[in-house]
């Protein structure tokens, strides 16, 4: 991994939380002040979960903001597991008036078609298919979206977004933005929290490549980890 990646650590993943919030609403704001469309890649996860509800508190249109999924499970979007549901429940709770977009997985219990169909939403609607903020969470496995250790789908270069069967961790069907699309955003973040983590991610800033964080190399910008999860404790 770069030596530019930032790593900043918080007492807690309450702190996590807040630093995600904070810097997601000052690039929010900027865009508002210039005038131009914001788009935002966002991470399931708890850590994540808690910086969306602190997100929903900050007051202000979000009508240039257009809210994407790192990755989706594939399941109705009623259900539990769906990251849709959850940045529905967490972040647009609150009825601001010009509330942000929220692009959805279409499909999503067929991960080829949506595969497919979220590639060609991304594709039309974020220019040069760059985001300008990527949120990203992190497994005990060191997986990052819905990209898992040894999973073909880590070899995937032309798509935007990928199919994901037989994943390691339930639900095995999924969709996923690839590699390269989330090396290329403007502004990647990585929130990750708990001891469970230390290891992956120290293994990730040594430059592991068998930990798929790793694979971002100089695409990932900023760390922001407890000190549960700190590799240096």
């Amino acid at each position: 991994m770069s030596d530019g990646t930032r790593v900043r650590v918080f007492p807690d993943a309450e702190g996590v939380a807040r630093h995600a919030a904070d810097a997601v609403a000052a690039r929010i704001a900027d865009a508002r002040r210039d005038g131009r469309e914001l788009h935002t890649a966002l991470a399931g996860g708890s850590t994540p979960r808690r910086a969306y509800e602190l997100l929903a508190e900050i007051e202000g249109s979000w009508k240039h903001v257009h809210l994407w999924l790192g990755d989706e499970r594939c399941v109705p979007e009623d259900d539990p597991q769906s990251n849709a549901r959850m940045v529905r429940e967490s972040l647009l709770t609150a009825g601001r008036a010009g509330a942000p977009t929220l692009h959805s997985v279409p499909s999503p219990e067929v991960p080829e078609d949506a595969a497919w169909l979220y590639g060609l939403e991304v594709r039309e609607r974020v220019p040069d298919a760059v985001f300008d903020i990527v949120l990203l969470g992190m497994g005990p496995d060191g997986h990052t979206c819905s990209l898992f250790p040894g999973h073909p789908v880590l070899g995937v270069s032309q798509a935007l977004v990928a199919p994901v069967r037989e994943s390691p961790k339930p639900p095995p069907e999924r969709v996923t933005l690839t590699l390269p699309v989330v090396r290329r955003a403007r502004f990647t973040l990585l929130l990750t929290s708990g001891e469970e983590k230390r290891e992956p991610l120290a293994r990730a800033l040594a430059g592991d490549t068998s930990i798929p964080l790793a694979l971002l190399g100089d695409g990932l910008d900023e760390v922001a980890c407890d000190l549960a999860a700190s590799p240096a404790g």
